[in-house]
């Protein structure tokens, strides 16, 4: 069995592993970490910024709730900087998937003199990745969204997050983050069927609903495919992470819906799971929650 980093205690005021307890207590997972500092900070905001390939978001967070918050173009992000500072004087937890933006974002941030701290592998707080071979690959939404997980519903846990790219982020109470899938997300089925296949006709992903079991016109027998077919599929995922985390001796996992998970018809079927639309913002507010509960007691 690794490490894991989510077993501490608190002892002499410092946050420290303790391999003698890690049985007890990861019974209640990441908690242990977050009551050493977390009640101190629960009414602490969080400016978050998030930064996409296409666009950024920025929100203020406080206990668990995204307040006020915003979206743009990632390449206006530098020019609109000043005025996200201005929605709250809170420290700033930022994540971003493009290292040149995040060069400059870093030195602008560093200028305004806000205190300000970024999400990477190697700084996340209550996460570990002991398992993984190289965790500087993992997106860092994803490692949000893992963190996430655990401050809502603790772990195990998989995240199901459905955008351009559909993924899952596993976090079990023995190792952390253990890895993950990657699939197509629904409008690159939608849309390479159109541009592949001849003749057949346009089909906006935001339009499919869960209809017939089997198409009885052209577009139907494409809606029926991509409806009932993607469902399937996230089914067959979930079955084999759910017997991953069976053979590694975990219990099933929670499962948390967020991105284009929580809406439409994928929302409709999978309507037994939770559905968190800003766990990634809730994410790097909690990541940078736990950073500064670490830092006053160390």
């Amino acid at each position: 069995m690794g490490e894991d980093p989510n077993a501490w205690n608190n002892k002499h005021g410092h946050l420290q592993y303790d391999k003698s307890m890690a049985k007890t207590v990861m019974t209640n997972d990441i908690n242990q970490f977050r009551q050493v500092g977390m009640t101190e900070h629960n009414s602490t905001e969080v400016l978050i910024i998030d930064i996409g390939n296409t666009r950024a978001k920025w929100a203020v967070v406080e206990n668990q709730t995204v307040g006020r918050r915003g979206v743009m173009p990632t390449d206006d992000l530098l020019a609109t900087l000043p005025e996200i500072l201005e929605e709250s004087d809170a420290p700033v937890s930022w994540s971003c998937v493009i290292p040149d933006l995040a060069d400059l974002l870093s030195n602008a941030l560093l200028k305004s003199g806000r205190q300000a701290w970024r999400l990477t592998c190697h700084d996340a707080p209550g996460l570990s990745f002991t398992t993984y071979p190289k965790p500087e690959q993992i997106g860092h939404d994803r490692i949000a969204n893992a963190i996430g997980a655990q401050a809502l519903v603790g772990s195990p846990a998989a995240v199901i997050d459905i955008g351009t790219a559909m993924t899952f982020d596993l976090v079990t109470m023995q190792y952390g983050f253990i890895g993950g899938i990657i699939a197509p997300g629904l409008a690159m089925m939608t849309d390479y069927l159109q541009e592949k296949v001849s003749l057949l006709p346009e089909l906006p992903p935001e339009n499919l609903t869960l209809g017939p079991r089997i198409g009885r016109s052209t577009i139907e027998a494409m809606s029926v495919g991509c409806t009932r077919g993607y469902l399937g599929m996230i089914q067959t995922l979930l079955e084999g992470v759910r017997e991953e985390f069976s053979e590694l001796g975990e219990d099933e996992p929670t499962v948390i819906l967020t991105g284009g998970a929580t809406r439409g018809f994928i929302r409709e079927a999978l309507s037994e799971y939770r559905a968190e639309p800003d766990l990634t913002l809730l994410g790097l507010a909690e990541a940078q929650l736990r950073r500064l509960a670490s830092s006053k007691s160390g």
